[in-house]
């Protein structure tokens, strides 16, 4: 976690380099630019870190973080552009076909609008570029599970996500996943799993779904939904909400300070 003291000191530093009188006489390069935009978004002076952006963009018209910067900013305020956001995460793939970030990036904000197959496919171009990514593999098994009611690869992206990510919500999907198959004692082992990582509001979901004998009825491909014909229920809205919350990671805001920290990426 940053200090505020530090956080201090880094808008300090942006303020005087971008609004003083000599910075404005200076020629900037694409590189200084990048890292000022990138403190300006940390900081949340997101219309500030736009123009920044911008002006690298100006320098070079197809540098892919810059464009990748500029989705994630869209996606970062309470009502976010997520078309906006798609277009700079698919620009910034155009321009750089091998920055598994921004791929990374296009698949949530793909999931986010519920278009499965489009998030599947950026999603495994990611893993493609960077192999044995637990956060995507993560991803990928909600994109099997919630959205094409494919529970076999479901479980297999979250087991290999189990091997590095400590998240309990893996537990919850793979417990899904094997209600869906019939498996009724693995869904029980997932919910003592989530009981050990106190997790009791989604061991509770998942114990009341067996004893209550609730059958998850899909079609391969399509959405999964619960309940008898006629009274179908969409699982989509409700896990998107819990994934937001408690692993899934989909705000933008957090992912710029994260994401855009460090050593400029290499286009």
């Amino acid at each position: 976690m940053i200090s505020p003291w530090r956080c201090c000191l880094a808008l300090a530093a942006f303020s005087f380099l971008y609004f003083s009188p000599a910075a404005s006489s200076l020629p900037m390069s694409k590189e200084q630019l990048y890292k000022l935009a990138t403190v300006a978004a940390a900081e949340g002076q997101y219309d500030a870190a736009v123009d920044l952006f911008q002006k690298v963009i100006e320098i070079d018209p197809k540098f892919a973080p810059a464009y990748n910067a500029l989705g994630l900013i869209n996606q970062s305020f309470e009502q976010g552009n997520i078309d906006a956001a798609i277009r700079y995460f698919t620009l910034a793939t155009n321009f750089a076909p091998d920055y598994s970030e921004s791929w990374s990036n296009l698949g949530r904000a793909y999931y986010s609008q519920g278009r499965f197959r489009e998030a599947e496919q950026a999603f495994l171009k990611s893993l493609q570029i960077k192999p044995a990514q637990a956060e995507i593999e993560f991803a990928l098994g909600w994109v099997y599970l919630l959205g094409q009611s494919r529970p076999e690869k479901a479980i297999t992206y979250f087991d290999k996500a189990l091997v590095v990510l400590d998240n309990p919500m893996i537990y919850y999907g793979r417990g899904l996943a094997n209600l869906m198959l019939g498996d009724r004692f693995k869904v029980l082992d997932d919910v003592t799993l989530l009981r050990r990582n106190k997790r009791e509001e989604q061991a509770d979901r998942l114990e009341k779904m067996v004893r209550e004998n609730v059958r998850l009825t899909s079609t391969p491909g399509m959405p999964l939904i619960t309940g008898a014909p006629g009274d179908e229920a969409s699982l989509f809205d409700e896990q998107l909400k819990d994934l937001e919350s408690k692993g899934f990671k989909t705000d933008a805001q957090e992912g710029i300070k994260v994401r855009l920290r460090g050593a400029l990426p290499v286009n």
